[in-house]
């Protein structure tokens, strides 16, 4: 995910824009501001009524002049960037994973249906061999039979009544005949048709199952390149002095004067059940109960409640139902940045609730800090 941060090298203030990503699990858990005692509930690691750990100011970590040596704000800016491109990296991961599993599915579905098809062929074949076995019958009965014609059974007639039986016996075999015939050809016709449609479904099958195993293949690429990109983030920020760190982690957990909204809806109730994780750790690929990604929090959250969302910030913002900004909720999904590469949870007063990146907890920070690509409600 990206964040913007301001690096202020000797007298001078630069520009810089930061994106923090996502990382490993395991972390440690950096020092982080603290609601005070009678606004945390006990075991929570935050507090959703009366929240307050200080005065607002523009020193978190989406906008903090940085003073001090060079190499010093150098460093966090070369952190910014690994972080952005973790972050990024993290999420288009979970939608990959989630298109992965759709594709599993398609592969099994398509394969069921190409065995389904070819046991159809089959019995359809074995109609048709039936019936042209009760034509050939026919056939041999007509031959032993000889001429088996109106005339020659009016020949063959020892009386009137004779005629008569002959003649139905005829009439029936000729319709035995005809009527076999007719299905052997429609079984044949069938079999055919049941015979294309499963070489076709086996066909889907195994091009959607050579395009899983791609899509597997890619996914562990993917997977090892984003854990190399964890570890050297992990390892800066725990490498990071006094001064950096309190610069990373930026201002308080909950701006002066925060009270949560009243719950009157689900919504609502889930920005109520997000809030008690703020002070929470930040780690790539959780949804809780202890540790989250930026999107894993607002499964966990929404979850509690009763609401199944998607699990990337992507696919967070294809989904739901888009807000305009001067309509936003509490409860709301902010989308950040054109890659949707991060994610948080309008909180009222302006606010945006987000699990930012490694090294920083769950907090809640000015909802415009960040360039916002959409707005979504579930």
């Amino acid at each position: 995910m990206t964040r913007s941060l301001i690096a202020a090298v000797g007298a001078a203030t630069v520009a810089l824009s930061l994106t923090f990503g996502a990382v490993a699990s395991a972390q440690q858990a950096l020092p982080a501001p603290q609601a005070p005692a009678d606004a945390v509930p006990s075991g929570e690691p935050g507090g959703v009524d009366q929240l307050a750990s200080g005065a607002e100011t523009d020193d978190s970590p989406l906008a903090v002049g940085i003073g001090g040596l060079a190499d010093a704000g150098e460093d966090l800016a070369e952190l910014s960037r690994l972080s952005e491109e973790a972050g990024a990296l993290g999420e288009e991961l979970h939608l990959a994973r989630a298109e992965l599993e759709r594709s599993v599915a398609d592969r099994d579905r398509l394969e069921r249906a190409a065995g389904v098809a070819a046991a159809a062929a089959a019995a359809a074949d074995g109609t048709a061999r039936r019936d042209q076995s009760l034509v050939d019958h026919l056939a041999a009965m007509r031959y032993r039979g000889g001429d088996t014609g109106a005339t020659r059974a009016a020949v063959l007639a020892e009386s009137p009544r004779d005629l008569v039986h002959r003649l139905d016996a005829l009439s029936r075999l000729s319709g035995a005949t005809t009527t076999a015939l007719d299905a052997s050809r429609a079984a044949s016709v069938e079999a055919a048709r049941l015979r294309e449609d499963a070489n076709g479904a086996a066909d889907a099958a195994r091009a959607v199952a050579e395009e899983t195993r791609k899509r597997m293949e890619e996914l562990d690429r993917r997977s090892d390149e984003m854990r190399l990109r964890m570890d050297e983030v992990r390892r800066r920020v725990d490498a990071l002095s006094d001064s950096q760190r309190a610069l990373w982690i930026g201002g308080p957990m909950v701006p002066e004067g925060y009270v949560a909204p009243p719950v009157d809806g689900v919504n609502s109730a889930a920005l109520r059940t997000a809030l008690t994780r703020l002070g929470a750790p930040y780690s790539w690929g959780a949804t809780g109960p202890s540790e989250f990604d930026c999107s894993g929090l607002m499964v966990w959250s929404y979850a509690r409640e009763g609401k199944t969302l998607p699990r990337s910030s992507q696919a967070q913002a294809a989904a739901g139902t888009p807000v305009a900004p001067a309509d936003m909720q509490p409860g709301d999904l902010v989308i950040y940045y054109p890659g949707a590469t991060h994610v948080g949870m309008y909180a009222g007063d302006g606010l945006v609730l987000h699990a930012p990146t490694y090294g920083v907890p769950v907090k809640l920070e000015k909802v415009d800090a960040m360039p916002i690509s959409g707005i979504r409600r579930y």
